[in-house]
């Protein structure tokens, strides 16, 4: 008998991080799909995030409160067109969030919010300081029960097969196999590239495969100057960088140097 590794699939998604997971429950469900993961653990960014998701949810915020806090926090450098999407967008991600049963925190009938740096007003939905992995958890929930959705742990992509100019699938990694899989579309969601660098609270599997993919395969990479690295992390000597949530300096917290001075 085949193994379903040996028919085409109508799509494979590489990554079963939050963006992954939403891309798979946001294909159409008459196609079959493959989702890939390098690792065999949970263990995507996405799960990592503390602090929360900014979207305008209250009455007394607004659309052009938002827009202007990410333009002013982005010194110049902001793509106003992304920002607009962003903030229009996020109150609808955020209840396309909650028909798939994300968790957030509630006060009383409403969301919890929270203020973190450069918001000025209470826009953060939460869930309690794990609020990546509530929303992992409920995107996973959500995709095993999708038809026609295979996933795969411990297989890790190598590079797009592409002939004549188009994708026709991936080669991969399965244990000391190497093998081709043939797929009419293949999204790269793989997260970024944080163990490029020495210090990174991103965890282990962050090495940038997909950008890399995608450039081996003639993709256009643009910004890639912008990597985000987390200001405030715990440094212990022979231990991973611990990160500390954003929430916890949006509520007052200060950063103190050994002379208990603040910086």
């Amino acid at each position: 008998m085949a193994s379903s590794w040996d028919s085409p699939w109508d799509v494979v998604v590489v990554g079963s991080g939050a963006a992954g997971l939403m891309a798979c429950l946001e294909l159409p469900a008459d196609l079959r799909v493959l989702l890939l993961s390098k690792d065999s653990a949970p263990r995507s960014a996405s799960r990592w995030a503390q602090g929360g998701i900014a979207a305008v949810t209250a009455a007394e915020d607004s659309f052009a409160s938002h827009r202007d806090d990410t333009l002013q926090a982005g010194a110049g450098l902001c793509d106003r067109p992304a920002v607009e999407l962003l903030v229009h967008e996020a109150p609808v991600c955020v209840r396309r969030l909650l028909e798939l049963g994300m968790a957030f925190d509630r006060h009383g009938a409403g969301l919890s919010t929270t203020l973190e740096a450069a918001h000025s007003h209470r826009r953060v939905l939460h869930a309690q300081d794990r609020t990546g992995g509530a929303l992992v958890d409920a995107l996973e929930r959500t995709v095993l029960q999708r038809p026609g959705l295979e996933q795969r742990k411990g297989v890790m992509a190598l590079k797009l097969w592409v002939d004549d100019g188009q994708c026709r699938g991936l080669q991969v990694l399965e244990g000391s196999r190497i093998r081709w899989i043939r797929a009419r579309a293949v999204v790269l969601a793989t997260g970024g590239g944080g163990h490029l660098f020495d210090h990174t609270t991103n965890p282990p599997m962050a090495s940038g495969d997909g950008v890399v993919m995608a450039w081996q395969a003639g993709a256009e990479l643009r910004d890639m100057e912008f990597v985000q690295f987390h200001p405030t992390a715990l440094m212990l000597p022979g231990a991973p960088r611990f990160l500390i949530s954003e929430a916890v300096r949006g509520e007052g917290a200060r950063l103190l140097d050994g002379s208990g001075r603040v910086r």
